[in-house]
């Protein structure tokens, strides 16, 4: 089975036994992990034409172009008798319709409910009615529906972005799960945006997945988050998500050290 060997950083929140376990003394630390070709894929999260919000979509579309474009152009090559790593765009449930190869999965509409689908009530999860105080912080006037009003007819996966046929497209976390199951995969190596929230917060993202028992990494050069006023100079919010990956879900690895990994099987 071919290999890529791949640094991964994690953050450790324990100490050595002769070390007191207190925050000031957790620590980032490195590992070399092999990752099978054939059981990894890589995971495109919502790597957008536009967005609603300029800034962001003006740092995002140059990560896209800077550091997706070769990672993915890198994974095409990387391929060993036969074995590859698995290319999945998760563009969120309206984008991916759009794609020939998107997975449908007809039989979701036949599986039963659990208990819990209904409760809430249906009111109270759309907050409507009586219940329209409990909106949540985008809800809240002047929301953003107006904002992506504009923008529902352009929204498609970025143009720097060549989706191929052999390509895999999702909609949805138990549509990757299927995928991933069929396929053998237990690796994710995250691409896309925005870190802090859907690469992290979709059904199909990291929190998620990793909850489902796959090995998750995040690229850290090849995503950024939404930031605020007093977090944009320095990217703080980002760094915050990465960290969370790093302490609570799996690990991050730099573009240039998956890029590297990946060279021997390359050059064969």
């Amino acid at each position: 089975m071919s290999v890529i060997e791949l640094q991964v950083r994690y953050f450790q929140d324990s100490t050595p036994k002769n070390v007191p376990c207190r925050e000031e003394n957790f620590v980032r630390r490195q590992i070399k992990m092999p990752l099978p070709l054939a059981q990894t894929a890589l995971i495109l999260v919502d790597v957008w034409n536009v967005h609603f919000i300029e800034s962001w979509i003006e740092r995002a579309q140059k990560i896209t172009k800077e550091s997706i474009v070769p990672i993915l152009e890198t994974v095409r090559k990387c391929e060993y008798n036969g074995e590859r790593i698995t290319i999945v765009h998760a563009p969120s449930p309206p984008v991916a319709a759009h794609f020939d190869q998107s997975i449908i999965l007809d039989q979701m509409s036949n599986w039963p409910k659990s208990e819990s689908d209904s409760w809430p009530p249906t009111k109270f999860r759309n907050r409507s009615g009586e219940y329209q105080i409990y909106r949540g912080p985008r809800s809240q006037p002047p929301g953003i529906s107006f904002h992506w009003e504009k923008l529902a007819d352009q929204l498609s996966i970025s143009e720097e972005i060549i989706v191929k046929p052999e390509d895999e497209v999702i909609a949805t976390g138990q549509q990757l799960h299927h995928l991933l199951t069929d396929k053998g995969i237990f690796h994710l190596i995250y691409v896309g945006f925005a870190t802090n929230w859907c690469v992290l917060g979709r059904d199909y993202g990291i929190r998620s997945m990793a909850s489902r028992g796959y090995n998750t990494i995040l690229l850290r050069e090849a995503t950024t988050g939404v930031e605020f006023p007093d977090t944009l100079d320095d990217s703080l919010t980002t760094e915050i998500a990465i960290r969370e990956v790093e302490q609570q879900y799996g690990f991050s690895a730099s573009n240039y050290d998956f890029l590297q990994a990946c060279q021997p099987i390359i050059k064969g």
